[in-house]
């Protein structure tokens, strides 16, 4: 019996951040550039642990407890440019962690962090250049919350009529691009592909769903925000991943103060490669949780 000489090569058995097979199977042909991908790895392995009292760090999956004081796992994902956003398995206490930093009376703003977050925001995928500049933009989710219950297609067509255009998300299905173009008209609808970093820098007005960084970035870029989701309330079964950042800062007086509240915190689970105090801030996370329960999922 001959023996095969050549044997395919594993993919990654464990999913993480700057793992090029994990995002390649995530992203397809919307890849991240290289060098954020090292960059975002290398920061990966330097601040995040693989447990904590015995729970593990999960990359880029959200799934939904409920549970008032028991944690079973953390989850993390790459966040506006350079970050890390870290939450755990139940939304209620994600909501209470959040929610204490913003009500927080005594935290101040970091000037000087929100404009280095700002000054880093930048594309999440590799891009096409684009030539039409619209004032009025709705950054809709990609495939995977098409038909989930999350956007609320009526607020998206009376926009529309209003003179605002789509920009679908980089991973998007062929057919759910015919079907935007179907319904919302062909000049309605840009490039999946275009630069949306060019394009919200650009614009004026920009609406999103909840599992969407374009509006937490638009709010750092003055931009003027409203949404196209359904009310959190009708899709208890499909919340998503900045779910509780856009609760907490949305039932403020001042939604982007709020929101700059959250990334000055030590203690929001929001921590980027360029912070001298990373480990600090990962430290200050989880002393959040010195009460709580802690049991393997």
């Amino acid at each position: 019996m001959v023996k095969a000489k050549n044997k395919l090569k594993a993919l990654s058995i464990n999913e993480e951040l700057g793992d090029i097979p994990t995002h390649y199977m995530k992203s397809g042909s919307s890849m991240r550039p290289k060098e954020q991908l090292l960059g975002l790895g290398e920061f990966k392995r330097r601040i995040i642990p693989e447990y904590y009292r015995d729970c593990p760090f999960d990359y880029d999956v959200w799934y939904n407890t409920n549970e008032l004081s028991t944690i079973r796992s953390f989850l993390y994902t790459d966040f506006l440019g350079k970050g890390i956003y870290l939450r755990v398995n139940s939304i209620i206490i994600n909501d209470r962690v959040l929610g204490t930093i913003v009500e927080d009376p005594t935290l101040e703003i970091d000037e000087d962090r929100i404009k280095k977050i700002t000054d880093n925001l930048e594309n999440k995928y590799t891009l096409e250049l684009v030539s039409e500049y619209p004032e009025k933009i709705i950054f809709l989710p990609g495939s995977n919350q098409m038909n989930k219950g999350l956007i609320h297609w009526g607020k998206v067509k009376k926009l529309v009529d209003e003179g605002w255009k789509i920009k679908p998300h980089p991973i998007t299905a062929h057919v759910w691009i015919a079907d935007l173009r179907q319904k919302y008209g062909y000049t309605n609808v840009l490039n999946k592909k275009g630069d949306a970093m060019s394009l919200l820098k650009n614009c004026t007005h920009l609406a999103v769903c909840p599992n969407s960084e374009m509006g937490l970035s638009g709010l750092l870029l003055k931009k003027q925000l409203v949404s196209v989701a359904c009310a959190r309330k009708d899709r208890e079964k499909n919340l998503v991943t900045y779910d509780s950042i856009y609760t907490q800062i949305g039932n403020r007086p001042s939604t982007t103060v709020a929101l700059k509240k959250i990334l000055s915190s030590k203690r929001s689970g929001i921590i980027f490669s360029f912070d001298e105090d990373a480990e600090e801030r990962l430290e200050r996370y989880l002393e959040s949780f010195w009460s709580y329960t802690f049991r393997k999922p």
